[in-house]
């Protein structure tokens, strides 16, 4: 039976967070741990956490820390799993609720690529309210490329599952504290240095509320949400600039020159008209799946905003 870490980051999640406990211990044909790192909780979910520790004594460990933010707390939780001996880890959120064959299905097709590399695993969610009654399916078609990872969100970090392999290379070289969305980085690790599989199927049900940390919309007045919120920090302006200026650090050693390449063409963007316009016009890069995502991130090459 294939052991699988499971990795869940927590803060102030006591509303909701038992029954996702309960669905991640219920899950069948694999042999489940849970690691857990409590981000400064301020409410209950320690207390809850620890009364689960007492029902699975040799299952569940608690690691408590103060506020870094999900990112670093769910790569902090990698760094410390990623050193020990499980085949499998998977993220997981706190206010979720998974299928008892959400683990099993996800190893079942992980087994189906080159295990000698980095492999990564990710599916189809169901969104659903906060009663978990049905809103949409979250990803249908993806398109996964190199280029499209640069600039594009399309994995949902509670639905991946991924190899030893991946685990080391990012517990290898990632610097935690510089990353902004721990799952793009995930994604982006594993389609440069190996590979992805994806499951139209969904086997978890991915609680949206007013709380979440992040979620996912497709309406115009979401999108227009999204983009005037992504103005107001720093970080969220520059965020793909950023994260590929952090891939050619952390991977130095490991890119390929084409790859290099691409990489640098986002990095590096603003340092000349020359660059912009390759961005600009790379349709293989610009390729969200929209028109109206297109024509924002083409605005935001033109702001030096991207």
């Amino acid at each position: 039976m294939n052991r699988v870490l499971v990795l869940m980051s927590t803060y102030n999640g006591a509303k909701y967070i038992r029954p996702q406990l309960d669905s991640i211990m219920n899950q069948v044909k694999v042999k489940v741990s849970l690691l857990i790192r409590d981000d400064g909780s301020k409410d209950e979910t320690i207390k809850i956490i620890e009364e689960y520790i007492n029902k699975y004594p040799n299952n569940i460990e608690l690691v408590k820390g103060n506020n870094i933010g999900f990112a670093a707390s769910f790569l902090t939780l990698l760094k410390i799993g990623g050193k020990r001996n499980y085949n499998y880890f998977a993220f997981a959120d706190q206010d979720d609720v998974w299928l008892e064959y959400k683990l099993f299905a996800a190893v079942t097709k992980i087994q189906t690529l080159n295990l000698d590399q980095p492999a990564l695993y990710f599916s189809n969610a169901t969104a659903v309210d906060e009663e978990l009654k049905y809103l949409f399916d979250t990803t249908k078609n993806p398109l996964i490329s190199k280029e499209t990872s640069l600039v594009r969100y399309f994995m949902l970090g509670c639905t991946m599952v991924f190899n030893k392999k991946l685990a080391e290379i990012i517990s290898e070289n990632t610097p935690i504290n510089k990353i902004l969305m721990h799952d793009l980085w995930l994604n982006q690790t594993s389609i440069f240095f190996g590979n992805i599989i994806f499951d139209s199927e969904s086997y978890i049900l991915y609680r949206q509320h007013n709380n979440n940390v992040a979620g996912v919309g497709s309406s115009l007045n979401i999108r227009l949400r999204r983009f005037i919120k992504s103005f107001k920090k720093y970080e969220r302006r520059h965020f793909r600039e950023i994260n590929a200026k952090n891939l050619l650090i952390a991977y130095d050693s490991l890119l390929l020159p084409k790859d290099r390449e691409l990489i640098e063409l986002v990095a590096y963007y603003r340092s000349s008209l020359k660059r912009r316009i390759l961005l600009l016009f790379n349709r293989k890069i610009i390729d969200m799946g929209s028109y109206f995502s297109d024509t924002v991130l083409r605005i935001r090459i033109l702001l030096g905003l991207f």
